[in-house]
């Protein structure tokens, strides 16, 4: 049912519907467990089976597949069986009067507590399974939620972990419901506690996705999709159409009367590693070096390539290339949240990894990752000569003084004449998260923190020959526009390229699998910081307290209750071994 709720063959934008409820059965099967080892069994058979069904797609990466598709949902599986033994730890702790008091009606809370501890534990576990360096988003119970724009709304609020949380909720208590009818119970109050909150979440929602917003400036970009797999198809080639996608884009705009200020190439079109193949590309291809053709349109483009960390020690690294318009490098940014086992292989430094890796998986080397948050800044062709307006910049206090004989100050009454400051308007700052890291707030809030006004995002999924492999990955890279309030703007091999509005819309896009470009003027917006890109992930860490806390308060009443002793007889025992060691 999670897998169905989620982006398929079937439904590109998954059900909201069947994601509100999917965890119906598990949520019943974990609570009837009756041990630490049955929770752990059915939690690990949850997340294998949605693993295996959703991202299918793994098994058709470049001869990898066994080990890709393989080593990832056992990988996954196991993460989910450890939080199995957590989600026990809550019906473990109770005892038989508790469950007695509350089939009597004496305890009329006990579905409410089951019902946060299993939403809580399941948002920590997609926390886990989302972050760090063998973090995989996919497979995620937030992703069933894209299609419902009011609600996806709150994640500029807790980021994508209050929808999970809420949809959590959700399952949780159609499974008290289902339950009560046997057992005798009602659920109203937590039915209207939860229908409270989901109306407060579609009413923020629906004003924050309906309010008008008013971008500053517009970007001109040509979004390019080549349509062929770099491993398979040859530089050449995907330079060579890449070309002729370039002018169809520019010529969109200039038929519009307009000039084009970027061109985004998708993630890995360029082979050779920079920053030595600067060179190279001066004189390759040889009809028309890439040099050549950017310097005749004039513009800056963002090229997918490879760059040299240390080549001694074969450290390279999978990077955005900045061209400016005469065809010059300038330089880069290089992906810093790496793909787990298909472009970093973890503990790879270790020997037997490093064996293993060779002789059986038959993939001995990988990628390096970034060492460095980069912001790029172009001009605005349409706006290269507009004046920064007189309040721009300028102190709140000054002093206008006259000399001695009445006169001016030359360079004082300068600074009222014109505004020397660079106008904001006349440039846009953007970053370009690459691919995999699209999913990760960890580096997309750090790059939006630094300023940047528009995300730009280069990704190259060709290899997955699968729709639903396309969408999964939009629908997780445009929770980020939301998180933000910022428009994001998706380059990709073989789709799904988009422009997406800081309300989660889509206001352009490609057709999969297709040779596209398009010419775009895109919003830019006042730059704004978020809640969640303040705070963070603050909504995980509260459940992961409160998680612990309980946990530590279980063990601790265990223990008290293991040795059998009550407050009075251990206050006469502490009494009793400070009399025998008075002096201490």
């Amino acid at each position: 049912m999670e897998a169905l709720s989620i982006s398929n063959e079937i439904t590109n934008a998954g059900s909201p519907l069947l994601g509100l409820f999917c965890l119906l059965p598990l949520y019943i099967a974990v609570y009837r467990t009756k041990s630490y080892r049955e929770s752990f069994y059915i939690m690990g058979l949850q997340i294998l089976v949605t693993h295996l069904l959703s991202s299918y797609w793994l098994a058709n990466f470049h001869g990898f597949a066994v080990f890709t598709l393989g080593a990832s949902a056992l990988g996954t599986a196991f993460e989910g069986a450890l939080m199995g033994i957590i989600m026990h730890a809550y019906p473990a702790s109770l005892t038989e009067t508790q469950k007695m008091a509350e089939c009597s009606g004496l305890n009329k809370t006990g579905a409410t507590k089951r019902m946060l501890w299993f939403s809580a534990v399941w948002t920590l576990y997609e926390y886990i399974k989302s972050t760090g360096a063998l973090g995989y988003p996919w497979g995620t119970l937030f992703m069933s939620s894209y299609a419902l724009k009011p609600v996806i709304q709150i994640a500029d609020l807790t980021g994508v972990w209050g929808i999970t949380l809420l949809f959590a909720l959700s399952s949780s208590i159609a499974a008290e419901a289902v339950t009560s009818i046997t057992e005798h119970r009602t659920v109203r109050t937590e039915a209207k506690s939860l229908a409270l909150v989901f109306a407060a979440v579609f009413a923020y929602g629906t004003v924050q996705y309906f309010m008008p917003r008013i971008p500053e400036k517009k970007l001109n970009t040509v979004i390019v999709q080549q349509n062929i797999d770099p491993w398979e198809g040859g530089e050449q080639k995907s330079i060579e159409i890449s070309k002729k996608l370039t002018l169809e884009g520019i010529k969109s705009f200039s038929d519009r009367g307009l000039e084009t200020d970027l061109v985004l190439w998708s993630e890995g079109v360029l082979s050779k590693t920079f920053p030595g193949a600067r060179f190279r590309y001066e004189t390759f291809p040889q009809d028309e070096s890439l040099s050549d053709f950017i310097k005749k349109t004039d513009t800056p483009f963002i090229i997918g390539g490879t760059t040299t960390f240390d080549r001694e020690k074969h450290k390279y690294a999978n990077s955005a290339i900045l061209f400016d318009s005469d065809g010059k490098y300038s330089g880069y940014y290089s992906k810093i949240q790496l793909v787990p086992f298909a472009e970093k292989i973890p503990y790879s430094d270790n020997p037997l990894m490093e064996k293993f890796m060779k002789d059986v998986v038959g993939m001995y080397s990988g990628l390096t990752s970034g060492f460095q948050y980069v912001l790029f800044k172009v001009p605005i062709k349409e706006n290269k000569n507009t004046p920064a307006p007189f309040s721009y910049a300028r102190p709140e206090e000054s002093l206008i003084e006259l000399d001695k004989n009445g006169r001016s100050n030359s360079k004082k009454t300068k600074e009222y004449t014109v505004n020397e400051a660079e106008n904001p308007k006349n440039f846009v700052s953007f970053t370009t998260p690459i691919c995999f890291e699209d999913s990760f707030p960890s580096v997309s809030g750090r790059l939006h923190n630094m300023g940047s006004e528009v995300f730009m995002n280069i990704t190259n999924d060709s290899w997955s020959k699968t729709d639903s492999a396309e969408y999964q990955h939009f629908i997780i890279a445009s929770f980020l526009s939301v998180e933000y309030r910022t428009t994001l703007v998706r380059c990709t091999n073989s789709g799904y390229s988009a422009v997406v509005a800081p309300n989660g819309k889509i206001i352009a896009d490609l057709p999969l699998f297709e040779e596209a470009s398009v010419g775009f003027s895109v919003p830019i917006y006042k730059y704004t910081k978020t809640l969640y890109s303040v705070a963070g992930d603050w909504l995980v860490y509260i459940a992961a307290a409160a998680v612990l806390l309980y946990l530590a308060w279980s063990a601790a009443k265990n223990v008290f209750e293991q040795k059998k002793l009550s407050l009075p007889h251990f206050v006469q025992i502490t009494v009793t071994i400070g009399k025998k060691d008075s002096k201490k």
